[in-house]
């Protein structure tokens, strides 16, 4: 086991203060440095920087940076939803440490991709049933973690599968 215990702050959002989600930070007591590429390759990182030491991922529609003795989370509702996600978190990172020797780490970001690419690839029939107006908004809001895959029906259809399975590899927590 790597992780071993943790301290939980909780934080309020500097940039939107009259938000009703707070932040999280948790404070490690030991350093997970070593992980951070392995972590990199099964959470499907957004950013990751091996020279500053940081993984960023989205998960559960929340953005994680993983840093040495540290992870941050946004948007959670209360300390208890916090404690959940660290403890989810504290799983996955002494799961990926155990088996680090069967996984190929990552050492690169993988590109961020353009809310156009994401639009190419929804069905493009402004149907509605995702709950946006268009498909457009629908990609704007995809790339924004407001919204899931799951929420348009139409990519679960037969003639959408390819490009359900290309968004999935590009939105990997959608």
């Amino acid at each position: 086991m790597l992780l071993q215990n943790y301290t939980l702050r909780i934080v309020l959002s500097d940039c939107n203060p009259s938000s009703q989600k707070v932040n999280a930070i948790a404070d490690l007591s030991e350093d997970i440095s070593e992980v951070l590429p392995y972590l990199n390759s099964v959470l499907k990182g957004l950013q990751y920087s091996e020279e500053e030491r940081i993984l960023t991922v989205k998960r559960g529609g929340h953005l994680i940076s993983f840093r040495p003795r540290e992870i941050a989370i946004t948007k959670l509702e209360d300390k208890d939803e916090a404690r959940t996600v660290v403890e989810e978190l504290k799983q996955i990172i002494n799961d990926t440490y155990t088996r680090r020797e069967q996984i190929k780490p990552a050492y690169t970001s993988r590109p961020i991709p353009r809310p156009l690419d994401i639009f190419k690839l929804l069905p493009g029939k402004n149907c509605k049933e995702c709950g946006e107006a268009t498909c457009l908004a629908f990609a704007l809001k995809l790339i924004n973690d407001e919204k899931q895959l799951r929420q348009c029906p139409l990519l679960y259809q037969m003639e959408f599968e390819k490009n359900r399975i290309k968004l999935e590899e590009l939105l990997p927590d959608s």
